[in-house]
């Protein structure tokens, strides 16, 4: 049985990768050989545009990665996700592997770096998020940062933010996670500081009445 990954709309990179249940691909190639024993001959073909020996080289090594990444990923949904990716970026990026070499420890490398690239934008999201809600709770609320830790209040936060208009949004992610002064803002958006200004304290008012009716409701 076997799925297929797609990158974007180009039809080239649509490639069937076997499932982990499947049997190992031991299918003879020329001269009978195997395809693990053909496996340079494999990427040479591959590298001259021939997507069958792709498929096969991804029927190699796909339990490889995936087993590297299942025990690596912070999430399960990540395998499938990661594993996806890395096959993607190695049928695009095919011509800068030297056949001969170890295909296995490349994709490894590469599965290495998406992985790393995942973790580091979930962390990053987090501590913006933690950030951006500290921000909000002393400015409209004047409550420490301690506050952070009621989860009703992080949750009313999360919720609110989520139903601010998109201008909105954009505005409150330019201020709290990118850090941009209002100068930077109105340079961006094309308003004056004062818009800015004006619009932010706005902002915020409407969130503070939005969470401090949802905690409302929920102690009633």
């Amino acid at each position: 049985m076997t799925t297929t990954i797609e990158h974007g709309s180009d039809t080239s990179s649509r490639l069937p990768i076997q499932e982990e249940g499947d049997p190992a691909p031991d299918a003879p190639v020329r001269g009978g050989a195997t395809r693990h024993d053909g496996e340079r001959g494999l990427v040479l073909r591959a590298q001259d545009g021939d997507l069958e020996a792709f498929e096969q080289l991804m029927g190699l090594h796909v339990r490889k990665v995936r087993t590297f990444l299942a025990l690596r990923a912070p999430a399960p949904h990540l395998i499938d996700e990661l594993t996806h990716e890395t096959f993607v970026f190695a049928y695009h990026h095919l011509a800068d592997f030297t056949a001969g070499t170890s295909l296995a420890a490349w994709l490894r490398a590469i599965a290495h770096n998406l992985l790393r690239a995942e973790v580091q934008r979930f962390s990053r999201e987090q501590r913006n998020r933690a950030k951006l809600g500290e921000h909000l709770l002393v400015e409209f609320n004047h409550q420490r940062p301690s506050s952070l830790h009621d989860g009703r209040v992080v949750d009313a936060l999360e919720r609110c933010l989520v139903k601010l208009p998109q201008d909105m949004q954009e505005l409150v992610d330019m201020k709290y996670r990118e850090c941009l002064s209002a100068q930077d803002i109105a340079d961006r958006t094309e308003r004056s500081v004062a818009w800015v200004r004006t619009t932010l304290f706005r902002v915020r008012q409407r969130l503070r009445d939005c969470i401090e009716q949802r905690i409302a409701g929920e102690e009633a």
